[in-house]
């Protein structure tokens, strides 16, 4: 016979586990967009390699193409590092579920808030640890 409080219990833990597995279809969706947009980058850096070699040595080849296609590389390039940085993030959070350690701040220990994770579900630390990460990193302090 149950009593209250295990029950609650349980039903709290079953919907942590719903919750969570939620969470882990978002990641792993997440995780593999994040994939075919670092492949398709790649792609576009490897054609402007290409459009360069086939241009180069070309009549007419303007140093403002050149500039351009530059540009376009380093923008490339950015948004890569930005969709690589987040990808390292989420297979991270995939790990903390494997280990049973997801939801909880890599920081302080403390419970991460569910309405942030279902937010931002590869996040590590709670809200008031990554305000102080976050205020470091603006100050140069290192953690």
């Amino acid at each position: 016979m149950h009593n209250a409080q295990t029950l609650r219990w349980e039903i709290r833990n079953a919907m942590d586990a719903k919750t969570q597995q939620q969470l882990r279809e978002r990641l792993e969706a997440r995780k593999a967009e994040i994939e075919r947009d670092v492949s398709y980058m790649a792609g576009e850096i490897r054609a402007l390699g290409i459009d360069q070699d086939q241009e180069n040595g070309a009549l007419g080849n303007h140093i403002a193409d050149d500039g351009s296609s530059v540009a376009e590389s380093e923008r490339i390039l950015t948004v890569t590092d930005d969709l690589q940085g987040i990808l390292n993030q989420v297979n991270e959070a995939l790990e903390r579920m494997d280990e049973g350690t997801y939801g909880i701040c890599q920081r302080c220990g403390r419970e991460i808030a569910t309405e942030r994770l279902e937010a931002f579900p590869y996040v590590a630390y709670c809200i008031s640890c990554q305000s102080v990460l976050e205020r470091e990193q603006a100050l140069g302090v290192e953690a």
